[in-house]
């Protein structure tokens, strides 16, 4: 193998900071591509299931007009608390692709998906889309640390939203000491989550130049507050744009 190869093979070594199954589904993907990933989980979940919660999703489900998700772990999350409420014939939409497979698979159906894969293009889309004059009960299934942006949105274009947090995220815990980035021999990590930033800089110390990826806005944001320099930020927030963010794509 040449110097050149040998380069080009050191630079696909990632090391990916997501939740442990998260993890490993994007090695598996990254394999694909003639990338080595070093699964590194800076984030766990947890579901937020209680008897007053799945109280209150049975209370709101009949009424709603829209079930709204932003995340896979939404969906799951959702889906074990509706177990036992009534059947909802409400219409649902979804943030991306991910949640959409997500949701066809638990729920059954999808009626709307983001365009962008964002939150603030989901609540675009269901501006433009979902008729929220004549059905304006959106209930939304959400991460207890995600944003309000759709509820603003919504809620400015006339929506009466209902926010259920269905599950956390939670970043690893600050260990002592931090392992050096070096240790894990790679050259670029990727960031997925704003938790994801916190856990990483809780848990290594970057000792040594890496390239940044990042999956959004928010995370770009949190990992430039935590002093990390971004390379680049994934157009949509998926495997795909990570991996065209990375220009790896063949």
């Amino acid at each position: 193998m040449n110097a050149h190869a040998a380069n080009a093979n050191a630079r696909r070594r990632v090391l990916l900071t997501r939740s442990d199954e998260d993890c490993a589904e994007w090695a598996a993907r990254f394999a694909q591509h003639g990338a080595e990933a070093v699964a590194f989980p800076c984030i766990r979940t947890e579901s937020l299931a209680t008897p007053e919660l799945a109280a209150q999703l049975a209370a709101a489900l009949p009424h709603a007009d829209w079930l709204v998700f932003t995340s896979r772990r939404g969906v799951e999350a959702f889906a074990a608390l509706a177990a036992s409420a009534p059947a909802h014939r409400c219409r649902i939409a979804v943030v991306g692709a991910a949640t959409a497979t997500a949701a066809n698979g638990a729920l059954g159906r999808v009626d709307v998906v983001g365009a962008g894969g964002t939150a603030a293009a989901l609540a675009a889309t269901l501006v433009d889309v979902g008729d929220l004059k004549r059905h304006p009960r959106v209930l939304l299934a959400l991460a207890e640390n995600a944003g309000d942006t759709l509820e603003r949105a919504l809620g400015a274009a006339g929506a009466q939203c209902t926010r259920l947090d269905v599950y956390r995220t939670v970043p690893a815990p600050a260990a002592e000491p931090r392992r050096p980035l070096s240790t894990l021999r790679v050259d670029n990590v990727v960031l997925a989550s704003p938790s994801a930033v916190t856990g990483f800089v809780n848990m290594v110390d970057v000792d040594v130049p890496a390239h940044v990826y990042t999956i959004g806005p928010s995370t770009t944001a949190a990992a430039r507050s935590a002093g990390l320099a971004v390379a680049a930020e994934a157009r949509e927030p998926s495997f795909e744009g990570i991996l065209e963010a990375m220009q790896w794509r063949n």
